[in-house]
């Protein structure tokens, strides 16, 4: 949909935005509410004024700026946290990715948020490296999570993909 602004930020937050056009003047006032959609950390709201270009900047109910950038419409559906991408980039608060899941990937990483997990798990949770392979383990450390096979020739070392 067009004319939407959109931003994904954890749930239960307030945030209003403001948009300022090329030259620095306001387009849609500081404060214009940025509903959540339910409570799944994607906030929407339709502006009728805003134009390719202008300069978002959204803010928390506590006027701390948790993200801005410049608008375009062909982000306008994107519901991320870097939904609105500025070409002065993006940027995030402190605490702005602390809503980001770090539940155990069910497998293999299939997405980035899983990559990102399962490489933190391999260096700092439970793993067992044998001659023949590395194994990571869930939670529990009993159940086994992923499994790299090992080999070595002449003098290479050799990891297998993940499973």
């Amino acid at each position: 949909m067009s004319n939407e602004i959109t931003w994904g930020y954890k749930t239960g937050e307030t945030l209003t935005y403001a948009a300022y056009r090329p030259d620095g003047t306001e387009r849609t006032a500081a404060g214009t509410e940025l509903p959540e959609i339910g409570s799944t950390g994607y906030y929407t709201a339709s502006d009728a004024n805003i134009q390719t270009k202008d300069f978002v900047i959204i803010r928390n109910d506590s006027d701390v700026e948790v993200g801005q950038g410049e608008y375009r419409p062909e982000n306008a559906n994107i519901a991320a946290i870097l939904a609105i991408v500025g070409t002065t980039g993006v940027t995030v608060a402190s605490d702005g990715l602390d809503g980001v899941s770090t539940t155990e990937p069910s497998g293999v990483a299939s997405n980035f948020r899983e990559m990102v997990v399962q490489t933190w798990r391999r260096f700092f949770k439970k793993s067992r490296m044998t001659a023949s392979s590395v194994v990571t383990y869930k939670d529990d450390n009993l159940t086994a999570a992923t499994n790299q096979s090992l080999a070595e020739s002449d003098d290479d070392q050799i990891m297998g993909a993940s499973t």
